[in-house]
């Protein structure tokens, strides 16, 4: 279970969303009308960590996402091998 405090409880969400300021947190990636949903996650964590995470962290230029991997043996395969695996 988990449990929001203060700015991200629901009760602190819903009074942003009656008073109509939710909005004015500020955005570097901007939500786009006809935005595929793959790139609203980009949107999201921008606006909770205040970090682009499609800036390259070493030269700060525009990453592109190539794929994406759900395959949980693939994923541990990888982590293995970067030493970051259970």
């Amino acid at each position: 279970m988990v449990r929001y405090y203060g700015f991200y409880s629901n009760a602190s969400r819903g009074h942003r969303q009656k008073e109509n300021t939710d909005g004015l947190i500020p955005c570097v990636i901007e939500q786009q009308e006809n935005a595929r949903p793959n790139r609203n996650w980009a949107r999201l964590i921008q606006k909770i960590y205040e970090v682009d995470p499609l800036t390259c962290p070493k030269c700060q230029g525009l990453m592109r996402i190539i794929t994406v991997i759900e395959d949980q043996k693939v994923i541990d395969k990888i982590l293995g091998h970067l030493g970051r695996g259970h």
